[in-house]
């Protein structure tokens, strides 16, 4: 059994208080409109379905990107959407506790449940397979709504092992790297 790194785990203390107040504050219309002004206009629902606490933490992801000067279109699209499955697999804030938990404490279980089908929605385990197969279904998502393929692509990796940090920007991995850090800073 691994021990959790002390810096990683204030990191997820901060997030998840972060979360909690976040979710009860509804967006301002100005906020929802910044989201909606990146995104196609069939794949704003995708954004206004996610839970408060996940469109705040999209916001802040889009808002340190472009705070880094990173603002290709469909980096921005996948900044807004590359969380939005979570809500329809049922994803609740426990839920996204116990994996950090289990991935610190016990990796094989989520690994096996990542590789297996997905269990009947009405399984207690379907939210937590849905949590790690989040990327895939959400690049399905957005590409349904029309999105960029790049903010596709860059959502159906968002989850990867990080990618290079430096380097051409411009490149799918070099803007995935920009996601990837924005994301964890986030």
């Amino acid at each position: 059994m691994g021990v959790m790194d002390p810096r990683r785990a204030l990191y997820r203390s901060r997030q998840f208080f972060q979360a909690l107040g976040a979710g009860l504050t509804p967006l301002t219309p100005k906020e929802r409109g910044l989201a909606w002004e990146h995104l196609p206009e069939a794949a704003r629902h995708l954004f206004d379905a996610m839970p408060p606490a996940d469109q705040r933490h999209s916001l802040n992801v889009l808002a340190a990107l472009q705070d880094a000067g990173c603002d290709p279109p469909a980096l921005l699209q996948a900044a807004l959407l590359h969380d939005c499955a979570k809500r329809e697999g049922g994803v609740r804030i426990w839920h996204r506790v116990a994996l950090v938990l289990l991935k610190a404490f016990c990796p094989a279980l989520p690994a096996r449940w990542a590789g297996g089908s997905a269990p009947a929605r009405t399984d207690w385990r379907y939210p937590m397979w849905a949590h790690l197969h989040h990327p895939e279904r959400g690049a399905a998502l957005a590409a349904a709504a029309g999105c960029d393929p790049q903010a596709v692509a860059l959502i159906r990796r968002h989850q990867e092992p990080p990618a290079l940090r430096a380097g051409d920007r411009s490149s799918l991995d070099g803007l995935l790297a920009a996601l990837q850090a924005a994301d964890d800073d986030n």
